[in-house]
């Protein structure tokens, strides 16, 4: 198993002394006998990542909507319990010990960064606490506990997919990459399936995700004269990179690693030809989509959910599907994840988690921006 980066070495140790501080919380710990059922989110509500705790806001609501409507768990109403981790590592662990020792809460939601989950896993795995990592993408999250699930596909999958498809748009690709675990992991995998397709890297540079000025950077970056500019990113930092390689004269076509409707709205008329992939699909004719949808659509003006939004939505109704099979406990949540051949999900589909506690992997789907909007490229 590979060791955990330098930079979080701290963490953990902070993270083992909060196994110790904890208490015994254990694994039969459970809602009370009447009231509201509980699991709890340890997310970003303020600090940059804060967009992303907003989408996943708007998702949870529609699954409680849902599942509230439905019963619940044997009838009684599921309630979040939210914690501001700012997707921090530090933060994250405090914000577990605190979780854990709530004995109400029989699952955890969380966190949204890899280095967040991944310095609290030994925190819920201790008191026998299901994390469950929505947005967790690295391929060693899974390998830190027992407890520890991601029903979000590895970046061993995605980046890899990414590299394909980029790779059929040009073989002449410049890579900027947010200097975080997650933006290097996935530049390392993009980089060796890119280049095992034939693809050159004509130039590739890293910035920190709190950058705001990337002109001096696109310009070294153009002289290497790229086909496709490949983006690592997230909304904001993606959105000012292409609009200021527009300001500085450079049309060259851009592939994202995510790109939105929130990038879309904040790159204006610059998002368009803007490749991405993704494994969700909004508009796709599976009835459960079609119903997420709607339902979505109806509480939110219109708006089609993003990957978040149902990554947020399905994780609350997997976690219900999971009590309901195993009980609403600790253990029973476990229990569940582990017998559960049908969770599920209207991004994958129904599933059972395999051996590494990730669902299958499907196909992702290429998306291109056109007027204003992300299309199915065929």
């Amino acid at each position: 198993m590979p060791s955990r980066p330098r930079r979080y070495a701290a963490v953990a140790i902070l993270a083992t002394a909060g196994m110790l501080m904890a208490g015994c919380a254990g694994t039969a710990a459970a809602a009370p006998g009447d009231g509201p059922i509980t699991f709890a989110v340890s997310g970003p509500v303020t600090g940059i990542n804060a967009e992303y705790g907003g989408f996943w806001k708007r998702g949870f609501a529609v699954a409680l909507d849902e599942v509230n409507a439905a019963g619940g768990i044997d009838g009684r109403d599921v309630k979040l319990a939210w914690y501001d981790s700012q997707s921090d590592p530090k933060q994250s662990v405090t914000v577990a010990q605190k979780i854990v020792s709530d004995s109400s809460v029989i699952a955890e939601i969380g966190d949204f960064s890899s280095p967040a989950s991944m310095a609290a896993t030994p925190i819920y795995q201790s008191n026998g606490l299901v994390q469950y990592a929505a947005t967790s993408s690295s391929p060693d999250f899974t390998k830190g506990g027992t407890v520890a699930f991601a029903p979000e596909l590895s970046q061993s999958v995605t980046a890899a997919a990414q590299a394909d498809a980029a790779v059929k748009v040009s073989d002449k690709i410049a890579v900027l990459y947010q200097n975080t675990d997650w933006g290097t992991t996935t530049f390392g995998i993009f980089k060796k399936q890119a280049t095992a397709k034939g693809a050159t890297l004509t130039a590739t540079s890293s910035y920190l995700p709190t950058s705001t000025d990337f002109r001096s950077v696109l310009q070294n970056v153009k002289a290497s004269d790229p086909d496709l500019l490949y983006i690592i990113g997230y909304d904001p930092d993606e959105s000012a990179i292409i609009k200021q390689a527009r300001q500085i004269g450079w049309d060259v076509p851009v592939f994202a690693s995510q790109f939105s409707k929130t990038a879309i709205d904040l790159t204006g008329d610059d998002s368009e030809g803007v490749y991405t992939t993704d494994a969700w699909w909004p508009e796709s004719d599976v009835p459960a989509v079609k119903t997420f949808v709607e339902a979505f659509q109806k509480k939110y003006d219109g708006d089609l959910p993003n990957q978040f939004e149902a990554g947020a939505y399905d994780a609350v109704t997997e976690l219900v599907a999971a009590a309901n099979q195993g009980g609403a406990t600790r253990a029973g949540v476990l229990k569940g994840l582990k017998a559960d051949k049908k969770l599920p999900s209207v991004r994958f589909g129904d599933f059972a988690f395999g051996a590494d506690r990730r669902p299958p992997a499907i196909p992702m789907i290429t998306l291109v921006v056109k007027d204003g909007a992300l299309t199915r490229v065929e």
